[in-house]
């Protein structure tokens, strides 16, 4: 089945770009070089951001399996960056970009809301937790219904900005997710992940696995070596 891509627009707003140089403890010098390299991405993302999302089961309260991206301006911007030796770059543009791609599930669950009245009430996603292990990603439905998102068999997502994941929906006005736990203040909300231990820091625990494509290169470029770092 081919699914329909529902595009999803955006705006680098100021607010917007301050809001990731105070939570990335970017130094007030590097505003302006902020601005230029949030246009950048504003402009690599243009027109490719959005959704596909697989038909609503078992009625009026049901799963969908959902897959969103940027599209594969940003990764191109950041090899571009890489390429050119400027580190810092890479790093604002992947700050910004996983911002940016927070905001998409909120844009998707109004999205939602318009189109079929109901709202999302639960994320699940892929390798989070029991009963949908991270190898599954391959084979998600939606992936099989469109050609600008694909897993590989190591299960990473191409292009690198994207994610897949399952989506509740719901018309029970009580049951309301507003986004996935990282940008959600519902802290009585029952599917709130537990906070990990030094919350403040916001780079990273690196220690625990390979790393997400973004930090892999550009520790690469700043260090040498492969991505397995």
């Amino acid at each position: 089945m081919k699914y329909e891509k529902t595009g999803l627009a955006f705006e680098m707003t100021e607010p917007f770009v301050a809001g990731v140089m105070q939570k990335y403890h970017f130094d007030a010098a590097e505003k302006e070089n902020m601005r230029q390299v949030a246009a950048r991405v504003q402009k690599a993302a243009a027109g490719q951001a959005g959704f596909w999302q697989t038909p609503e089961e078992n009625g009026s309260a049901g799963w969908v399996n959902v897959a969103m991206t940027l599209g594969d301006g940003v990764d191109g911007l950041q090899e571009t960056y890489l390429k050119e030796g400027r580190l810092t770059e890479c790093y604002m543009a992947e700050a910004l970009a996983g911002e940016l791609l927070l905001t998409l599930y909120q844009k998707f669950n109004r999205r939602i809301r318009e189109k079929t009245g109901r709202h999302v009430a639960r994320y699940r996603f892929y390798g989070a937790e029991e009963g949908l292990p991270l190898e599954e990603m391959e084979k998600a439905p939606v992936l099989q219904g469109q050609d600008e998102i694909s897993c590989n068999s190591a299960c990473c997502l191409l292009p690198k900005k994207s994610v897949v994941f399952w989506a509740e929906l719901t018309e029970e006005e009580g049951r309301v997710c507003e986004g996935i736990c990282a940008g959600c203040g519902r802290k009585d909300c029952p599917n709130r992940a537990k906070p990990r231990e030094n919350s403040q820091r916001y780079w990273p625990d690196l220690s625990f696995g390979p790393l997400p494509y973004g930090y892999a290169r550009i520790l690469q470029g700043a260090f040498g070596g492969t991505d397995e770092i």
